[in-house]
């Protein structure tokens, strides 16, 4: 009794709602927000610094949460619901929201770590034995860790760049099958096959290969890589290939760090020709199921190897162009950057540095340079060389973290003119993601100015309230002279998703109710077009109630039964707007129409009838 009590006490680190907020969209806050004032969070656990619960959602099984903390903050968070937008997923906001609030009570555990640090290696040995009794798949998982385990000191000593014993590719192998079994059990009966493993176990056995890709070892990384990709293509395609997407990114993944693996591999010609056969034959089964992607690059690799004799011209410095076409060959390009990990790999920067210049992989040239310690070489090659944001924004972040922060800002404030004036701006040529990151770097370190002038970029090529909060941050007494010039700026865009909430914010509401119009059904989203009209029922009272009633009609006229409540709010509005003019007898008509019309929608009818009593 006394070790249970001990155990159920409130844990004194809290997260703050600030910082829950700048974790998540605007809309997983809100609803994340409703979860935890519901009551579906349950079991909130925390073993050190990691934090569990379960989150009542749409399925019949709760989502499961699990968080790592680090300080005041969140180091990573996973859910096991499908979301995959940006930011955290509504259930982890509600866990961290009942965490922050200090009267839910948590309960400490012991971390698993120090749990088993108390054990002698008999014990343990029980321990493991004993589970693995009613959880076979634990061997599997022991014995492929083991199997894949590299020694630590492999990773820092130049000597030590292969594993003196090789992987056992059986326990991979049989490791593999099991994860991919575990995502096609059969679930509830009326649910038919449903994938319920996880995909990040199915990454995380394929990344076993990358500490050895990073000491030069591809022999052993084809030892592991291949016997998975045996599964994935047997399994997977015989049992899921019309239900789990997902792994479509793992097999591009897979072939990646095969065809690294392979350059690395000293192979002799009739393995490597056996292996591209094999994978050929691989990729041809994924193609009869309509997957392009996946083992392309690892066969082009395979074929070419090191061997062509132009190649070894560029990698010695003697070449000035690479590939020797000027055609767009997207295989060969992907086969370039593999072939520049590699070559880092395995410590031949001169070489690296070579093929990146001839191959204008200007960021990779870049910055090799700063890691090689040669900045200014990369500073004036940048000015050079590079056209678009992105390119900047990748050698700025190198600087920064080889500490040059002046470089790093000169860099990204240069980059912020290599954007362009399209606003449908090509993806990887926008220049937001550069404002934004030198924005906030900026700040960071006392650079009020680079910091607007970054925020101001952020916004006139977003558009967003997110940016445009931004920018009032760091205008400071300057902010009602600019706010002027970004609202100018809204009004002149052809398209901005965010232009009813940034009116909204401002308290614009002639404006934000002009910008709408009467196309109720573009350009706003439903949560701000409910807002919108709460903000002008008493302004507009006209316009709302068209608004909440073409809202409300095509929700009613199109039978969607879940969305009735919604349709109930917008009537609301209505009566809110006849009231303000003095129409309760026309609202009362309005409403009694819609009941008669309505009558046979039982679960309508409720909710019209109940609008006559408030």
């Amino acid at each position: 009794m006394n070790a249970t009590r001990n155990t159920n006490k409130v844990a004194k680190q809290r997260i703050s709602k600030e910082m829950i907020r700048a974790l998540a969209n605007a809309e997983s806050f809100a609803r994340g927000r409703s979860y935890a004032s519901d009551g579906s969070v349950s079991d909130l656990l925390r073993r050190g610094d990691r934090l569990t619960a379960e989150v009542e959602g749409s399925e019949f099984e709760p989502y499961q949460v699990s968080i790592r903390l680090h300080g005041d903050g969140v180091a990573d968070a996973h859910c096991t619901c499908p979301y995959d937008w940006r930011g955290y997923c509504k259930h982890i906001v509600a866990v961290l929201l009942k965490f922050a609030d200090k009267k839910t009570p948590v309960i400490e555990r012991k971390p698993i770590a120090e749990l088993l640090a108390e054990l002698d290696q008999a014990r343990l040995i029980e321990l493991l034995e004993k589970r693995t009794e009613s959880d076979p798949g634990l061997v599997t998982w022991i014995e492929a860790e083991l199997a894949t385990a590299i020694p630590a000191h492999a990773l820092h000593r130049a000597d030590a760049s292969r594993r003196r014993t090789p992987v056992d590719p059986a326990p991979v192998r049989e490791q593999a099958r099991v994860l991919l079994a575990a995502r096609n059990r059969r679930g509830r009966y009326w649910d038919g096959y449903r994938s319920s493993g996880d995909i990040e176990e199915l990454q995380r056995l394929v990344e076993k290969a990358v500490p050895f890709l990073e000491v030069g070892d591809g022999t052993n990384a084809l030892r592991i890589l291949e016997p998975i990709g045996e599964a994935f293509v047997d399994d997977w395609l015989d049992h899921s290939y019309d239900t789990d997407e997902h792994m479509y990114e793992l097999f591009a993944d897979l072939g990646r760090l095969m065809a690294e693996a392979a350059l690395m591999s000293e192979l002799a010609a009739d393995e490597r020709d056996a292996l591209a056969e094999t994978l050929e034959e691989w990729q041809g089964r994924l193609e009869e199921y309509g997957i392009d992607e996946g083992f392309h690059v690892a066969i082009r690799a395979l074929q070419t190897g090191w061997d062509d004799p132009a190649l070894a011209t560029v990698i010695a410095g003697k070449g000035r162009s690479w590939p020797l076409t000027s055609a767009n060959d997207w295989l060969e390009d992907h086969l370039t950057a593999v072939r520049l990990r590699v070559l880092e790999a395995c410590g031949r920067t001169e070489e690296y540095l070579n093929l990146a210049r001839a191959a204008r992989a200007h960021t990779s040239y870049g910055s090799m340079l700063v890691k090689l310690e040669r900045t200014p070489e990369a500073i004036a090659y940048a000015v050079k060389s590079f056209k678009r944001p992105d390119e900047a924004l990748v050698l700025a972040k190198a600087l920064r973290e080889a500490a040059a922060h002046d470089d790093a800002l000169k860099i990204a404030d240069a980059g912020l003119g290599l954007a362009g004036d399209d606003e449908n701006e090509m993806e990887g040529s926008s220049v937001v993601p550069l404002a934004c990151w030198l924005r906030d770097y900026a700040g960071g370190i006392g650079g009020t100015a680079v910091a607007l002038k970054a925020a101001r970029v952020a916004f006139e090529h977003s558009l967003s309230l997110e940016a445009f909060r931004a920018v009032q941050t760091w205008a400071g007494a300057n902010w009602h002279a600019i706010r002027k010039d970004l609202l100018a700026h809204l009004a002149r865009a052809l398209h901005a998703y965010d232009r009813i909430r940034i009116y909204l914010s401002e308290g614009l509401i002639d404006e934000a109710v002009r910008a709408v119009g009467d196309r109720f059904g573009h350009g706003a989203h439903d949560e701000t077009l409910m807002h919108l009209a709460s903000a002008a029922h008493a302004s507009h009272p006209e316009w709302v109630i068209r608004l909440a009633m073409h809202q409300a009609n095509s929700i009613m006229d199109a039978n969607r039964a879940g969305h009735y409540t919604l349709a109930a709010q917008w009537l609301e509005k209505a009566a809110l707007a006849h009231e303000v003019m003095g129409r309760e007898d026309d609202w009362r008509a309005c409403l009694d129409e819609l009941i008669e019309r309505h009558r046979r929608k039982y679960k309508l009818r409720p909710f019209l009838e109940s609008l006559r009593g408030r």
